[in-house]
């Protein structure tokens, strides 16, 4: 008896979002992560992990408290989140002509490749797919290419990200390129009120998100 294709998605949250806030509408910021990975699916394939990579901020209460309502929303309907950091940062700037603080994302791309490794020594999937324009990941798709030559890797670049994601992409075939677009993420999104297995409401839709 043949068993179903067992498909994992890594989506790296803030590569996600940012791309998502480019295309100026609001209601798309609330994404089923758990349906998008659905959308992907393949005859004969059955989803086993989505997998939410994000960093919740700091130094904005109202953005911090939006984030750990959607990361409720994302648990609630079945992802996995892994947390990562960010940490203050002293760049030049050109503009200014001074050092400006800053903060950066820390430890995502390393918590995204040892995930996607570790999982596919453990033959926790068949298929990754890796939600990313970030070229960052360069290095572990080649290593997945090279060490598991059997495991399927397809690439999802998010909205408007195809320039981006280009080197990626370059080292998949053209059936493993996925680009996400904004019909799709809208065939995706959260109801108004997330509820747990217990049917307690657990996050529901910021007041911002419900317009353009």
């Amino acid at each position: 008896m043949s068993h179903a294709t067992r498909v994992n998605v890594y989506v790296d949250g803030f590569n996600l979002y940012h791309a998502i806030v480019a295309l100026r509408d609001n209601r798309l910021k609330w994404i089923n992560l758990r349906s998008l990975g659905n959308s992907f699916l393949r005859p004969g394939e059955e989803l086993n992990r989505v997998v939410l990579f994000t960093t919740i901020l700091t130094w904005d209460l109202q953005k911090q408290q939006r984030h750990k309502n959607y990361i409720r929303a994302q648990i609630a309907s079945g992802v996995e989140v892994i947390e990562s950091k960010f940490r203050k940062m002293s760049r030049h700037c050109r503009v200014m002509d001074r050092y400006c603080a800053r903060h950066e994302e820390k430890q995502t791309d390393v918590a995204i490749a040892v995930s996607m490794l570790s999982d596919a020594a453990r033959d926790d999937y068949d298929r990754s797919i890796l939600v990313t324009a970030d070229s960052d990941q360069v290095p572990v798709v080649r290593q997945l290419l090279r060490s598991f030559p059997h495991k399927t890797i397809t690439l999802a670049a998010p909205p408007e990200r195809g320039g981006e994601a280009r080197e990626l992409g370059g080292l998949l075939p053209a059936r493993e390129r996925t680009p996400i677009t904004a019909g799709r993420i809208r065939g995706c999104l959260l109801p108004r009120s997330v509820v747990d297995s217990t049917g307690r409401t657990v996050a529901t839709m910021p007041a911002a998100y419900a317009s353009p």
